[in-house]
């Protein structure tokens, strides 16, 4: 009777620790916002511009927590498009913003680690760019002057059946996410377009430090 007690106090505690584990490994954010986004690409257009400013605003109250910067958002990058630089500075999420016309609308941000090690983040979505709305394709460190800068290219598509990839640097100045407004030979940033049927990438090649179009 005694072994018998001994096996049900050990396998209730085995079940309290494991329930313990469980929670610890539950990416709640990474959870509600994987749920959100999947019922907002599920639905009907009109729908769909119904739930965009509380889908807006639900993503955005996570991208305040500074705890989201180190989250993987592993279920949350099957639906919205995350990425990183590889100095671990620079993080952007992208996501499409469903309307029926026949631009693709997007919803771009970066979060970012200050020089005090603050995190915080701005809307990419540039005023400069008039109606552009790009996907962040790539996030690369480079360094121009000995200092770090981030390469992000986009690409985009809108009506006339046209579509275009963009480069842009950005770099760190005064604790702010800034648009380099010079390098690319006094140009702030790099436009290509393109038919639809005809391929078009900005790449960047690392060896060789140079963007490629």
């Amino acid at each position: 009777m005694k072994i018998i007690k001994r096996l049900i106090i050990l396998f209730f505690a085995f079940c309290m620790c494991s329930n313990a584990f469980a929670q610890e490994d539950y990416n709640y954010s990474d959870e509600l916002l994987t749920t959100t986004f999947k019922a907002y690409q599920a639905v009907d257009f009109d729908m769909a511009n119904s739930m965009f400013p509380f889908v807006k605003e639900r993503f955005l109250e996570h991208l305040k927590d500074s705890t989201s910067f180190t989250n993987p958002y592993d279920s949350l990058s099957k639906h919205i498009s995350i990425k990183y630089s590889l100095d671990s500075v620079v993080k952007t999420y992208t996501w499409s913003q469903r309307d029926p016309g026949c631009c693709h609308s997007s919803v771009s941000y970066a979060q970012y680690k200050n020089s005090t090690g603050a995190i915080t983040y701005i809307n990419l979505k540039d005023k400069d760019d008039g109606d552009q709305d790009v996907f962040i394709l790539g996030v690369h460190h480079i360094e121009i002057n000995n200092k770090p800068h981030y390469l992000l290219l986009g690409w985009g598509t809108c009506c006339g059946g046209k579509h275009y990839s963009t480069a842009k640097v950005y770099s760190i100045i005064n604790g702010v996410l800034q648009k380099s407004k010079s390098a690319f030979i006094n140009e702030d940033y790099i436009f290509t377009e393109a038919n639809r049927g005809q391929d078009i990438k900005i790449t960047y090649n690392e060896e060789k430090n140079i963007v490629l179009f």
